[in-house]
């Protein structure tokens, strides 16, 4: 079978790396060759698939209006390449792929799949309207009737979908985001150069993600100047990844007087390996999908702090048991967690036995099953 993965980029963040590592599986199948599709095919993780994957780069717009054109170049790749099964990743791709499907009339049979909360990207306080936000649950509802199924990373975001009536109860399958233990283990294994790494003297608490509004890194750097200076705790905030938010950021740190004590490390192509020499690992996000961050910390033996957020942590934290739970923009309660947390740590031993009920294997054989459903409903439809 040929099965095309299709998402927007291959840019640093959760969604492109779940879509690696499923490729990356995937292929490792006798009866499917994979494609890994990307309407941009530049970024920093085009060069971490395995070599039996065929990536492709559309080089096309997200524009829903191309498809109109007899040059459309996401059109021409499923005429040319003739996929079976095509698994698309995130809201936005979602719809552009069953429009297509819809208006060309493509064979093919579509798995969508959903990794962030639909209803809270689509709340007024999100800058969003009303309006626009039913018109865009209605152009879900619609779309998504081209999808056999909708695959959520957690169970939130499968209730609200069902909840918006964007899709039915029995076209949700739930199948959380995988930890790539293998690839994180030879991650810890790498040197890092950074000094406050090096020694356990001082703790270091660490963020992992883009950096964008929605993660609330504002709240979280408020909340260790809280710990800082008015709870008193020796410790660092090391902060890894990229986006454009930093600027703001830095200068936050900078007005409440912490920016020595704050560090934005920026991209680093094994994260794996920072997170495992941290004290500590805060999500602070306003929302999430499934928060792939935390499930990989778990793993390597590090203690996890969150915010109660939609959706994801809940689940991957089971209500608190592997990690605290603080509500969403409560800095005084983050900071409280972030000192209990670094004065009570579970045992790391613990945490990766927690961790490895989000293995890889249980991922591929998850999406595998899904694929061989849908294509034995595509083979049944041509006889």
């Amino acid at each position: 079978m040929k099965i095309t993965l299709l998402c927007g980029n291959l840019n640093f963040g959760g969604v492109q790396r779940a879509v690696l590592t499923l490729a990356d599986g995937l292929a490792k199948k006798d009866d499917l060759t994979i494609d890994l599709a990307a309407l941009r095919g530049r970024g920093e993780f085009v060069s971490l698939h395995a070599t039996s994957v065929n990536v492709v780069d559309l080089n096309c717009t997200r524009q829903a209006l191309a498809l109109l054109f007899p040059f459309s170049r996401l059109t021409k790749y499923f005429q040319k390449a003739k996929p079976d099964v095509v698994i698309s990743f995130g809201h936005s791709i979602n719809c552009l792929v069953a429009l297509a499907k819809l208006l060309r009339r493509l064979p093919f049979r579509l798995i969508v799949s959903e990794h962030n909360s639909f209803d809270a990207r689509m709340a007024p306080d999100a800058k969003c309207h009303r309006w626009r936000r039913w018109r865009r649950i209605i152009r879900a509802r619609f779309l998504y009737r081209q999808a056999e199924l909708c695959v959520c990373v957690s169970r939130g975001v499968a209730d609200e979908l069902v909840g918006l009536k964007v899709i039915p109860q029995e076209k949700t399958r739930v199948i959380h985001n995988a930890v790539d233990g293998l690839r994180l283990a030879m991650q810890t294994q790498d040197p890092v150069p950074h000094p406050w790494l090096q020694s356990r003297n001082i703790p270091v608490i660490m963020s992992v993600g883009r950096l964008a509004p929605v993660k609330g890194l504002d709240a979280l750097i408020r909340a260790f100047a809280l710990l800082r200076y008015e709870m008193r705790f020796d410790a660092r905030l090391m902060i890894v990844g990229k986006g454009w938010d930093r600027k703001r950021l830095e200068a936050l740190a900078r007005l409440l007087e912490i920016d020595q004590d704050v560090c934005f490390v920026g991209y680093v192509p094994n994260p794996g390996a920072y997170m495992a020499r941290a004290s500590l690992v805060v999500l602070s996000s306003y929302y999430e999908g499934f928060a792939s961050v935390l499930a990989e910390a778990l793993a390597c033996g590090v203690n996890v702090v969150s915010t109660d957020c939609k959706s994801g942590p809940r689940e991957i934290l089971e209500d608190g048991k592997w990690g605290k739970l603080v509500p969403v923009g409560d800095i005084e309660a983050l900071a409280a967690a972030m000192r209990d947390a670094l004065s009570a740590p579970l045992p790391p031993e613990d945490l990766k036995k927690h961790a490895a009920s989000f293995s890889v294997e249980l991922l591929i054989d998850a999406y595998y099953n899904v694929i061989r459903r849908v294509a034995r409903k595509r083979r049944r439809a041509v006889q």
